[in-house]
């Protein structure tokens, strides 16, 4: 989605002109490719950098001799600022909220923000034309079409512009959202991050928003056994009154409140024992179990952590067909070469399926979908998995002329880099791959590492590249066998 296009058009193009430059930091680039790279006119780019000088001084961008721009380095946080700031002053971000979300009269909302009816409709005709490119239909200024996808949609475009700030709603909204964040920390004893508490609160405000103008989910994602029924019967009634507050009495259909624990638990916010809609999801059931398959006929996994995996492999797949959020942050593939390198087999592996794998093929994920489920299944691989059991370790031999607590000092220092699949033997044989020692040994076939003085971070960064270019001559004989 071009989330820029919800700010006001020059704003738009001062924030791409900002991220050009970012990609540029401390390198060296020319007005005359600053325009080839924006599309900007000169007198439109010479404009832009004259305003965000003086909207933002830290900037500091000015031209030198031969043509050169100078600027401070842009930080991902000053974009972040700069975005936050020009959403809330563009009333096509202002209409989308009140009009299209809210659902406040379009008469209103001219009144209040006092512009011409002409005016109006050129912004609400430019936010439909972004929402259409998204399937998204508006009739009589409300979001209709498939209610997981409208709210996707909302959260998407919120947390673009006001993750980590207050968000854009009414006082009302506000409070409301603020009281049911409270009654869910309480119930559940949750013990929430700043962020997690950040992007409950966000679904809250939508599932009560929704709600409130008559939008609700028709599909039963899930529901709950009769023993977590019983623990939290009292819990469940207040939530589903919460999110009906003009309902007299609960129907018992509590699909709403389902799918509000179902978010719950696929954000690891709440691990609690529901069953899922078999109909709708055997695929994504199918499709976890079948990377465990994978998994276990290249490494050896304990039936403990397949489990693990398994619950682990299938939030990430429920939530990529409930909540369809796309995502911003963990969507670059560069970082892809580290673990190519690092762990081959299990990269291999994991980019296979996501590419090959037909329930994920009927998802159409974009490539952006498809990098941030990459780093979901390889971080939950991780974490839960010892290097050790995801291919053959690099072997360190350590020891230092002046004794035992030099070589203990290397040791530990050396459990930093547990990530690269090492393991430091105590006795020197045909299958150590580095030697670490202050000279060198004579004796030794492998490679040798000699620190005279204790190790700098250059040292460091030496050491960590010989083991990745051992690790590809070991991936190179895997490959062949």
């Amino acid at each position: 989605m071009e989330y820029l296009n919800f700010l006001e058009d020059e704003d738009r193009d001062k924030l791409q002109l900002l991220m050009t430059l970012q990609l540029y930091n401390d390198q060296f680039l020319t007005q005359k490719k600053l325009i080839e790279l924006t599309g900007l006119s000169k007198f439109l780019l010479e404009k832009y950098i004259a305003e965000l000088n003086t909207e933002y001084p830290e900037l500091a961008i000015s031209e030198e001799l031969y043509d050169e721009l100078i600027y401070q380095p842009i930080s991902n946080d000053t974009i972040q600022k700069i975005q936050h700031c020009y959403a809330q002053r563009s009333l096509k971000f202002r209409f989308f909220v009140e009009v299209l979300i809210e659902e406040k009269t379009i008469n209103k909302f001219q009144d209040e923000q006092h512009i011409a009816k002409t005016t109006l409709y050129q912004i609400r005709n430019k936010v439909l034309s972004h929402l259409k490119k998204e399937r998204i239909t508006v009739q009589k200024n409300k979001l209709i079409g498939d209610e997981m996808k409208v709210r996707s949609i909302i959260f998407d475009i919120i947390a673009y512009f006001y993750f980590g700030e207050a968000f854009p709603f009414s006082k009302e909204s506000e409070k409301n959202a603020q009281l049911l964040l409270q009654q869910l920390t309480n119930y559940f004893n949750l013990e929430l991050t700043f962020f997690q508490k950040n992007k409950l609160a966000l679904f809250i405000h939508i599932i009560q928003i929704r709600i409130k103008n008559r939008h609700t989910i028709k599909e039963d994602f899930c529901s709950i056994n009769e023993k977590t029924q019983l623990t939290y019967h009292r819990q469940l009634l207040m939530i589903e009154t919460a999110l009906h507050p003009t309902m007299e009495q609960p129907t018992g259909n509590f699909k709403e409140t389902n799918y509000l624990l179902l978010f719950l638990y696929v954000s690891d916010i709440f691990d609690i024992d529901l069953e899922i809609n078999q109909i709708l999801f055997t695929k994504n059931q199918a499709a976890a179990q079948e990377l465990i398959d994978r998994l276990t006929t290249k490494f050896q996994i304990t039936d403990t952590q397949k489990n693990q995996l398994y619950q682990a492999f299938l939030k990430k797949l429920l939530g990529l067909s409930i909540f369809k959020q796309s995502y911003t942050t963990f969507v670059d593939t560069a970082a892809y070469s580290y673990f190519a390198e690092v762990y081959f087999p299990l990269h291999k592996l994991i980019l296979k399926f996501i590419r090959k794998e037909q329930f994920l093929l009927s998802l159409e994920l974009s490539k952006s979908d498809q990098a941030k489920l990459y780093y979901d299944i390889i971080f939950s691989t991780l974490s839960l998995l010892e290097p050790a059991q995801l291919g053959k370790p690099i072997n360190i031999y350590i020891d230092f002329s002046h004794g035992i607590a030099y070589s203990e000092y290397i040791r530990q220092s050396l459990l930093r880099f547990r990530d690269l699949n090492i393991t430091i033997q105590k006795k020197f044989n045909n299958d150590t791959h580095i030697s670490l020692s202050d000279y060198r040994l004579k004796e030794a076939q492998c490679q040798q590492i000699i620190w005279k003085q204790p190790p700098t971070p250059s040292d460091w960064a030496k050491f960590a590249d010989l083991v990745i270019e051992l690790r590809e001559v070991e991936n190179e004989k895997n490959e062949v066998f």
